[in-house]
């Protein structure tokens, strides 16, 4: 699964980002009002971050769908996703890229678990595979990460991950199938690391 992420965007990805929000700004002033979004660190469920569409370029959207007397549903099985209520109209019609440059994992370690985090030594961004709807709340969107079984890797962490799409390049489109990359190469951080590419921290249980 895929519970947290960072996001760090290069200057000219930044600076196309902005651009993007900016022209849907002007399209839609009263879903823009007020938003908080965040263009780097660490992300977590509910937050408003950039994401790529196929319409509309970069918008900003709250991360997680909506369900009656539950928590926000962040992920969403790409095996079965199109069968599914909750996600069969955006997968069908409103699929997305959401940018990335790591996520988090965390390790059991006896009493404790390590936060770990995960990126491609290769890569300084990565686009996770997703799918957003509007909601009534007023928002340009709401979004879900799609995952797939984890890469051998990563399988000590989790048996989920994030479905990675293909490095961006220009044109590509958000509404194609996606590409599961399975077979790129993903490193994470250890606990007790000390690495310029992230950190580790125990928490408690």
């Amino acid at each position: 699964m895929c519970g947290r992420y960072q996001i760090e965007l290069p200057a000219d990805v930044l600076r196309e980002v902005c651009e993007s929000i900016e022209r849907n700004k002007r399209l839609q002033p009263e879903s823009y009002e007020q938003l908080e979004i965040k263009f780097d660190g660490e992300v977590f469920p509910t937050d408003v971050v950039p994401v790529l569409t196929e319409a509309h370029g970069y918008v900003p959207m709250k991360w997680g769908f909506c369900a009656p007397s539950r928590r926000p549903v962040i992920n969403a099985r790409i095996e079965t996703a199109h069968e599914k209520p909750l996600f069969r109209s955006a997968m069908l019609n409103r699929r997305c890229l959401v940018p990335a440059s790591a996520f988090y994992e965390w390790q059991q370690l006896g009493a404790a678990k390590a936060k770990c985090r995960v990126y491609q030594p290769d890569q300084e961004l990565i686009f996770f595979a997703g799918c957003y709807r509007e909601e009534n709340d007023g928002l340009p969107g709401h979004f879900v990460i799609l995952t797939q079984a984890a890469a051998p890797e990563l399988v000590a962490l989790h048996d989920r991950m994030p479905v990675i799409a293909r490095p961006w390049q220009h044109g590509h489109d958000p509404g194609s199938d996606y590409d599961t990359c399975t077979s790129l190469t993903w490193s994470y951080v250890e606990p007790g690391q000390q690495l310029s590419l992230g950190e580790s921290s125990l928490w408690m249980h």
